[in-house]
């Protein structure tokens, strides 16, 4: 079973579109999907800020489909983090290197889904809802293909 990390842009897109690609995610028995205590602060907030008091409800479900990482990157991380990626965005680049996944899940083309970024994080792969359910599925249909 593949070991995945959600940051704030899926779940947060998983909240409100029950019909997405990223809620999709939150349907697959062949994923373990894990996040951060950041990631939900940042998702909860966004929530609250943005949606309806009805998404909380939602949130709160997805959430207990997970397991959240308690443990916290060391300082030295997040500083080489902060060398290929935003600010923001550094501490969950951190935690995804740090936690025992194989893939970080984002929408967050624009910092994640770079170069430097991707070096970072290598072997773990970064990935967009819809790359990850592609990837899955071919590997599905190599295992059902392979021959005896």
């Amino acid at each position: 079973m593949k070991r995945v990390f959600v940051d704030s842009s899926v779940l947060f897109t998983a909240v409100n579109s029950p019909s997405g690609g990223s809620s999709q995610l939150f349907t697959l028995d062949t994923i373990h999907l894990l996040s951060s205590k950041v990631v939900l602060t940042e998702v909860e907030r966004n929530i609250r800020r943005k949606l309806h008091e009805y998404h909380l409800e939602r949130f709160l479900l997805l959430v207990s489909l997970m397991d959240i990482i308690i443990s916290k990157p060391s300082d030295t991380l997040i500083q080489k983090a902060r060398t290929v990626i935003v600010e923001k965005d550094a501490v969950i680049l951190a935690e995804a290197k740090q936690a025992k996944t194989d893939f970080l899940v984002t929408l967050d083309q624009k910092h994640f889904l770079q170069e430097p970024a991707m070096k970072f994080l290598h072997p773990k792969k970064i990935v967009t809802p819809k790359m990850l359910i592609e990837t899955l599925s071919r590997l599905k249909s190599t295992v059902i293909n392979k021959p005896a």
